[in-house]
């Protein structure tokens, strides 16, 4: 490609740069999930049809299902019935959020600088607790895998891997505009 650009120039025409591949990560995109490059989680894990490109380093590190409310705990206990979790109000929900907050980023910051830190409430059981810490080098991401994989919190072992999500507006659920309380990203 560079020599192709550099004849180019040579002979007076302008070069630019080519167009990205079409459709990589949309529905379009046969090959690669667009749920996992979006979330970093599939709803149908080592079954899906689709490739799942797990990066050996990121800046994003996943943590699945560390952040549990009363509703989501009763949602895993029973998948079929959605409306165990209706219980809750907003406010219990928020306030659980805010003490998980204040216990567990003074402990990912501990690290390194983190960049963002997303907590999913949503409800599918791929994505039910998913925290998400973007650190601003994948050293720092590197270091907190090592220091974080096998910890335990809240009497759960903790599962930490590298997470491909780098654009956070297309990682939030679309139907969050309708569907407010189960697809809630804090």
């Amino acid at each position: 490609m560079l020599d192709q650009a550099e004849s180019q120039l040579e002979n007076g025409i302008t070069w630019h740069n080519p167009e990205p591949p079409e459709n990589i990560g949309t529905e379009k995109d046969r090959a690669n999930c667009p749920f996992y490059i979006k979330t970093g989680s599939c709803r149908f894990g080592d079954r899906c049809s689709r490739k799942h490109n797990y990066p050996t380093s990121s800046k994003t590190l996943l943590v699945r299902g560390m952040f549990l409310t009363f509703g989501m705990e009763q949602c895993r206990r029973d998948d079929y019935d959605t409306d165990a979790s209706l219980e809750y109000s907003d406010e219990e929900t928020y306030q659980q959020f805010l003490e998980f907050y204040e216990d567990v980023l003074p402990e990912f910051q501990n690290v390194g600088k983190v960049v963002q830190f997303k907590v999913s409430c949503n409800y599918e059981p791929h994505l039910r607790g998913n925290v998400y810490v973007q650190y601003q080098t994948e050293k720092d991401c590197q270091a907190a895998l090592a220091l974080f994989s096998g910890r335990w919190y809240a009497g759960r072992q903790l599962h930490c891997e590298f997470c491909p999500v780098t654009r956070w507006k297309t990682a939030i659920c679309g139907e969050s505009q309708t569907l407010r309380k189960e697809n809630v990203c804090y």
